[in-house]
């Protein structure tokens, strides 16, 4: 698997998006499992980024770790809220404001409510070590998905859309088929 963080400035505001890709072009099984789990997570929680939510980053985070922890249960992992393995499995906040700094967060609280014109990242991740008590098949494995998340007032818009992620679109980018060159 290939992580690649990236960012950039356009007219003095900055941007942040990961991704995450099978360096074979085609995700094995484990893989695509662990993808599945993340962006299904991502996919629960980006509707959430609103005012009328009345949520914070750190409300966010939280549902980020149950969403995260289900989708491991029904990939085979046995994991207890008490045992700290979530925090080994994903060991960073899911979200920081983004604007003219990459991380605007100065004058930014995490407890603060959401406020429409906001923008965010959205970014769960899941990293499995070679340990025990984690099936063996996902060893070294790691995927995080992030995309910026403009705050609405009813509806979040997702700013880095056109970043292919789904598991079809991500593979045939790697493969050359969505108009991108092949590595």
């Amino acid at each position: 698997m290939v992580l690649i963080d990236a960012g950039c400035e356009y007219n003095g505001y900055a941007s942040d998006i990961t991704r995450t890709f099978p360096a074979s072009g085609v995700f094995s099984q484990p893989q695509r499992d662990l993808y599945v789990a993340v962006l299904a997570a991502q996919k629960e929680l980006i509707p959430l980024c609103t005012e009328e939510s009345n949520l914070s980053l750190n409300d966010l985070h939280r549902k980020s770790v149950e969403f995260l922890r289900r989708e491991l249960l029904q990939i085979g992992f046995d994991i207890s809220m008490m045992s700290g393995d979530m925090n080994v499995l994903y060991p960073h906040f899911l979200s920081h404001p983004i604007g003219i700094d990459l991380h605007n967060s100065t004058n930014f609280e995490r407890a603060g409510r959401l406020k429409a014109g906001m923008v965010v990242t959205i970014e769960p991740g899941l990293y499995v070590p070679p340990a025990a008590q984690f099936p063996k098949h996902f060893h070294g494995l790691g995927v995080r998905i992030e995309d910026e998340v403009l705050v609405g007032q009813e509806h979040a818009t997702v700013l880095s859309a056109e970043a292919p992620k789904e598991i079809s679109d991500v593979e045939g980018a790697c493969q050359g088929l969505l108009g991108f060159e092949p590595y």
